[in-house]
């Protein structure tokens, strides 16, 4: 399993195919059950018979390393731009999906000579809107900087989770299989944790965090404009996850954005068959030399 010591921490990765790099930046905020582990996207091996394709998990995710320094949004765009360098790659396409998507956005503002192309799928460009939700999560961090990780690990049991739970939609379910589907993910997410001893669940936690605390205050909207890369933006119009994230607005009078709305698609279901060939078209045109 290869490895390679990116700023100041280990990173798992994985490439599949040859040809012009593409680099896939998954969803989640770290800790446990976040990050590829051994589970490569279903549009892999398509688009490996065109790119190199890339798939990496975050630091604090999946099997890279859990550094217990602070977490940056610059800080995980620059893993991306070092692991690009570790395997040789000067320029690359750079595809995001859910949480991926700000990091994918930072990446084109800090490294805008490295982004060939940005694909920012079923995200938005900040984390929430939701003071509320914001500032319990910020308490959450607060804690775990003051008094360590075991009192925020307490916490979490004694008040709940705080942040975006990517594994169930806040709106109600549709159906009694959807309902169902849904209890059976939360069965076995509560299963896994069964079998995580005690230490490693408070660490991971704590790992969750830190990346939250990348994503707290981060709001790209107002630079937006200054990617100059092409961009394209596949958007579940019903997500629940990043609701009403302003993509169209943001697109409008953007000749290098290109807004992919999936009418009523829910956080997760954007990505459908007709997506995907979306965006290998726009990956495939919009590569060097071809």
């Amino acid at each position: 399993m290869p490895t390679a010591p990116i700023n100041g921490t280990e990173i798992y990765y994985e490439l599949h195919g040859s040809g012009f790099p593409l680099v896939f930046v998954h969803g989640g905020f770290g800790g446990l059950g976040t990050g590829q582990g051994g589970s490569i996207p279903a549009w892999v091996d398509q688009f490996s018979r065109h790119f190199q394709v890339v798939l990496y998990d975050r630091r604090s995710s999946g099997r890279s390393g859990f550094p217990e320094s602070d977490h940056t949004m610059p800080q995980f765009a620059a893993d991306v731009r070092e692991l690009l360098r570790h395997l040789g790659h000067s320029r690359a396409h750079v595809w995001g999906t859910s949480a991926g998507g700000p990091i994918t956005v930072q990446f084109g503002l800090d490294y805008p000579e490295v982004a060939s192309s940005l694909v920012i799928a079923e995200s938005a460009p900040w984390l929430s809107r939701d003071s509320e939700v914001l500032a319990k999560l910020k308490e959450r961090i607060r804690i775990l900087k003051n008094d360590g990780p075991e009192a925020a690990y307490e916490a979490r049991r004694e008040h709940g989770t705080v942040g975006l739970n990517l594994f169930a939609a806040t709106r109600p379910a549709e159906s009694p299989g959807e309902e169902a589907a849904r209890k059976q993910r939360a069965d076995a997410i509560r299963a896994q944790l069964a079998t995580v001893p005690r230490d490693e669940r408070i660490a991971k936690y704590a790992s969750e965090l830190r990346t939250y605390e990348a994503y707290a205050d981060f709001d790209a909207t107002g630079r937006f404009g200054e990617l100059q890369m092409p961009v394209l933006i596949p958007y579940g119009t019903g997500d629940t996850v990043f609701p009403v994230a302003g993509w169209k607005q943001l697109a409008e009078g953007r000749p290098n954005v290109t807004y992919l709305p999936v009418e009523g698609a829910e956080h997760g279901q954007a990505t459908t068959p007709e997506t995907v060939e979306a965006i290998l078209k726009f990956l495939v045109a919009n590569t060097p030399g071809a």
